[in-house]
């Protein structure tokens, strides 16, 4: 008698502990919008077309381990609704490490949570996305970010411009405003440590603080890698971004000034950037300005004239609920004669192909996007 009470009472609490084991949390964004673009100078075209804006699906959740310690995952999928382009990976997606090219593109891990911070490991954005404007991540378009300048010497990604892969990284536990992570990526181009042949596949460091209290937030992140090939003749890249931004109430400013460079052949190519976004409430929706500029190239000490660019960018940002809001955004990305600067994701997600040196860039958007 006692065993079956004792067995009927397990029973009766295996619900509770399945409820309690773990919870997870669908969300996610459809971003997608109509787009009229041109090219001029050294390249030129123009067309109308859908423009996507980096829509996903995430899967994230935790579970209690007991003592304060918790398992915690994310798994991210970005996905293309215009044209259902994370479905095969393609020669060309895998070639240029674009990130609808297979499942879990997006920031996807599993680590540990405590008292002494948090450990994860997988594929996650290092630096490149701190400090820019709001256009993607709100409604208006994910090409018209100042990403497009801040984060590129020229045609040369820093960062990748997108998630490095076989990353561990180290959260801090939280220090009032202040926070701070370090991350190291094996690998963060894809592939395995060491190729077949013996060379490595390059690393990167990144160190970032981040500051939030009032009116005023800021941070910096730095950023060190090596590139694929062998030993001695790996690209090494080095960036370091200090950014932050003050609520005026009636507007908020912020300031952005990146310094990146990129060693190869023992040849260093340098350049800076900054960017100033502003964002104002006008009616029910947000107005926004920026304005970016890459400063030319020093190749080696020595200034490499025409090869910077400018970028503004205007928007506004309408809410129809919490969740669904309206975005129109205007650019023009204008490259020095010799600049390589295009628009971020353009040429990736299929939207607008990268011209030549030299080309301008001007581009009309009215999009949507809705946050499940």
């Amino acid at each position: 008698m006692k065993k079956s009470l004792l067995a009927l009472a397990v029973v009766a609490a295996m619900p509770a502990v399945a409820l309690a084991q773990s919870s997870v949390t669908v969300s996610g964004n459809l971003k997608v919008g109509v787009a009229s673009n041109s090219l001029s100078g050294a390249s030129s075209g123009s067309g109308a077309g859908i423009m996507e804006g980096s829509s996903r699906f995430i899967l994230s959740g935790s579970e209690d381990l007991g003592g304060g310690l918790k398992a915690v995952f994310q798994y991210d999928q970005r996905i293309k609704p215009d044209d259902a382009g994370n479905t095969a990976a393609t020669a060309s997606t895998v070639a240029n490490n674009v990130s609808n090219a297979s499942l879990a593109n997006g920031n996807t891990f599993v680590g540990l949570a405590g008292g002494f911070g948090q450990v994860i490991a997988g594929r996650l954005d290092l630096h490149y996305g701190y400090g820019i404007d709001n256009h993607g991540a709100g409604a208006t378009a994910l090409q018209h970010s100042s990403i497009s300048t801040l984060s590129y010497i020229g045609a040369s990604p820093v960062a990748s411009t997108t998630r490095s892969n076989n990353v561990v990284q180290y959260t801090l536990p939280a220090m009032g405003a202040l926070n701070i992570n370090a991350a190291y990526s094996f690998s963060p181009n894809g592939g395995s440590v060491e190729s077949a042949l013996g060379s490595n596949r390059g690393n990167a460091y990144n160190l970032v603080g981040t500051y939030a209290a009032g009116a005023l937030s800021a941070g910096a992140s730095l950023w060190s890698g090596t590139g694929a090939g062998a030993a001695g003749a790996r690209a090494e890249q080095k960036s370091t971004r200090v950014f932050g931004t003050y609520d005026l109430g009636v507007a908020k400013i912020g300031l952005t000034y990146d310094q990146s460079a990129l060693t190869a052949s023992g040849s260093e190519t340098k350049r800076t950037a900054y960017s100033i976004p502003v964002t104002a409430p006008l009616g029910k929706g947000l107005a926004q300005l920026t304005y970016s500029k890459a400063g030319d190239n020093k190749v080696a000490g020595v200034t490499a004239a025409g090869t910077g660019a400018t970028m503004t960018v205007v928007g506004y940002e309408y809410p129809l609920s919490k969740r669904t809001a309206l975005g129109a955004s205007y650019s023009i990305l204008n490259n020095g004669a010799a600049g390589a600067y295009a628009m971020f994701t353009g040429a990736a997600l299929g939207n607008v192909a990268n011209g030549a040196a030299g080309t301008d860039y001007k581009s009309l958007y009215l999009g949507v996007n809705h946050k499940f």
